[in-house]
């Protein structure tokens, strides 16, 4: 009969330190004494058995405490006997993880980065249900999917594909093929450590590096930045143990069943035919925390009892992700996302039905149609400035009396939407099939986008007021088109109006670019079938100044036949449709050129003239009277398509 002691125990590494009583044998081992102490909520996983020494305390190890006695480490305090607990703290699962420095994904592991953009200060530690064994699947639909999974996170973040590509370009040259097959895993939580923005200090080293790329307004160099720091700090991180399996477990479990039981299932790769348990020849695809076995036999039972000891923990799952650049001080976020110039946030073709039931009829595609609510949510925020430029074309094959031109209407503090007209030259009633290619355009406020094919653009906003009441005129530009085109960098336009009403909802706005650094702007009313007076408006340029996939851009002259209007064929690798184009005119000053409207469909891209029924009264009918022709080669059209790979 073993007698019992009086014992103070005493719980350290709080900022306010526990005592309580309790009558232990100081014989018995400490791997009993802890399960006594557990029985009486005294001890967790996160608070281990510790001896103070001259003021410090040393830790006994989990694994070790079947080899100590109570009264090895108990103190003797005057007349009192003492126990000390010294609880785990967030700064040594910090240090032990390298949990508040960047990550970037690889295929099938997480990079961590080599240099440290925040140090973290303080953290929250859950202690998570460690008595429980979850057990379950894992399948993988798609290359995206295996990244997100194999590299632990197994929930879904609006922003985690966005770190998946990052990795998916960096080791696109290694040809990794993912498995389809379904995976059987054994998991064992025990500990959540939850951080926030407020939890992290930016290091002097990383500020200095922001503040230089900066000043450089270079986009590369935040792509650099992105390979020595990360990309993104997880924030939330579970640590235990995790084991999969290839193939089909021989047991009781079924995948519907996630939490069996410790017996449900038992797992010994070794041949024993002596032994009664379950057996199969599976190899593992991947032993996350616990001991690994040194003959490469995974037994359960043993890998199980090796997580009592918090040494052998690992990162198990990673969750909310927070991109290194949003983590910076709001001053330096927005300085860095301005330096870095707007981009291409969204593209997407798009069904529309349009339906022409009387004359200068117009359809109208908000932007909450089928747009993604991410995607949304990026539109309304004020700090990213979205701008649209869209396209349209009519896909059915047997409407050849018509063509649809655009705009964009955008009011002041309202979501913008498109205006699509139908041209006609003989009005029918008809419901027309179109397509829609919608590009959203504006400050990566998120920096998702930092390493696209489409590094930035330049958005050139000119403003039109119509003085002089014209049908007619021309805009002068500070860049150089002629250039442009021989550098190989996409540019297009699209006009955008602040008010919509009835005095110009039938109006459509051409534009056409010119070799004289100016563009011929022009208005034609689809109700009346006449050129009309331009109305204010602003015409957005955008160049893709940084633009590296040159598949999605040509610049292609015309095809001319007898009787036919002047086009461009489209071949197979260009059907991909609508595309954003433009029209440019390699012209002297005296060329006095017909306004040009372009109608594309599959098969190809037409120059269309409008007819206008003013009786030759109007400026444009008196002045504007040459076509393009074929002794006139310098005419291009200009066909990008941010879609085509």
């Amino acid at each position: 009969m073993y007698s019992k002691t009086k014992i103070f125990i005493e719980t350290i590494g709080l900022e306010n330190s526990i005592i309580k009583i309790k009558f232990l044998n100081p014989d018995e081992r400490l791997s009993n004494i802890r399960k006594e102490l557990e029985h009486a909520n005294i001890i967790n996983n996160m608070l281990v058995f510790s001896k103070e020494i001259n003021n410090e305390f040393f830790e006994v190890e989990r694994e070790d405490e079947e080899k100590f006695q109570l009264k090895e480490i108990i103190m003797t305090v005057k007349t009192a006997k003492k126990l000390y607990l010294k609880r785990l703290t967030w700064n040594f699962f910090n240090k032990q993880y390298k949990l508040d420095y960047g990550c970037t994904i690889g295929f099938g592991e997480i990079r961590r980065a080599n240099k440290r953009a925040f140090e973290m200060n303080d953290s929250i530690l859950t202690e998570t249900n460690s008595k429980g064994i979850k057990k379950g699947q894992l399948k993988f639909e798609s290359k995206e999917d295996w990244m997100k999974k194999t590299n632990l996170f197994f929930k879904d973040y609006s922003n985690i594909n966005d770190f998946i590509n990052l990795g998916l370009s960096v080791e696109s040259s290694l040809n990794t093929n993912f498995d389809r097959e379904t995976y059987q895993y054994i998991e064992i939580s025990k500990l959540k450590l939850t951080f926030s923005k407020n939890n992290l200090t930016l290091t002097d080293d990383f500020k200095n590096v922001i503040i230089e790329a900066i000043k450089s307004k270079d986009p590369k160099n935040f792509r650099e930045i992105i390979m020595e720091y990360g990309q993104f700090i997880p924030t939330n991180v579970i640590l235990g143990g995790r084991v999969y399996f290839k193939g089909t477990i021989m047991s009781s479990m079924s995948p519907e069943n996630s939490s069996d039981s410790i017996d449900s299932m038992e797992i010994e790769i070794e041949s024993d035919p002596d032994s009664s348990k379950k057996k199969t020849n599976f190899n593992s695809m991947r032993l996350l925390g616990g001991k690994h076995p040194k003959d490469k036999k995974f037994n359960e039972e043993a890998w199980i009892k090796s997580l009592n000891s918090y040494h052998t923990w690992e990162c198990i799952e990673y969750r909310k992700p927070n991109n290194i650049f949003q983590l910076l001080p709001d001053d330096l976020r927005k300085e860095s996302y301005k330096s870095i110039g707007k981009n291409v946030l969204y593209t997407n073709i798009i069904d529309y039905n349009y339906r022409l039931y009387e004359p200068g009829m117009y359809g109208t595609f908000e932007l909450t149609d089928a747009i993604p609510r991410n995607i949304l949510e990026i539109i309304q925020d004020e700090e990213t400035d979205c701008d649209i430029f869209a396209a349209v074309v009519n896909v059915d094959k047997n409407s050849l009396d018509v063509f649809f031109n655009c705009q964009i209407f955008k009011e002041k503090n309202a979501r913008p939407s498109i205006i699509i007209h139908g041209i006609q030259k003989k009005f029918r009633q008809r419901t027309y099939n179109l397509k829609i290619a919608l590009m959203i355009v504006g400050y990566d406020t998120k920096f998702n986008f930092i390493l696209s094919d489409i590094a930035n653009v330049e958005l050139i906003k000119i403003n039109y007021e119509s003085k002089f009441e014209r049908e007619f005129d021309n805009i002068k530009l500070q860049r150089k088109l002629g250039s442009i085109i021989a550098s190989g960098i996409p540019f297009f336009g699209i006009p955008v109006l602040s008010n919509f009403d009835s005095s110009n909802n039938s109006i459509i706005i051409g534009h056409n670019f010119s070799s004289n650094q100016s563009i011929d702007i022009f208005s034609y009313n689809a109700k009346i079938n006449r050129y009309t007076k331009l109305p204010d408006f602003t015409l957005y340029l955008l160049i893709l100044s940084d633009y590296s996939n040159l598949n999605n851009y040509v610049s292609i002259p015309f095809n001319y036949k007898i009787l036919k209007s002047p086009f461009i064929p489209l071949q197979s690798s260009q059907s991909i449709i609508p595309k954003y184009i433009s029209l440019y005119l390699s012209k002297k000053d005296n060329d006095n050129y017909k306004p040009i409207f372009l109608k594309q469909d599959n098969e190809q891209i037409k120059v269309k003239y409008v007819h206008c029924r003013c009786n030759r009264t109007c400026f444009i009918c008196q002045n504007k009277t040459t076509k393009i022709s074929k002794s006139e080669r310098n005419i291009n059209c200009i066909l990008f398509d941010p879609l085509l790979r």
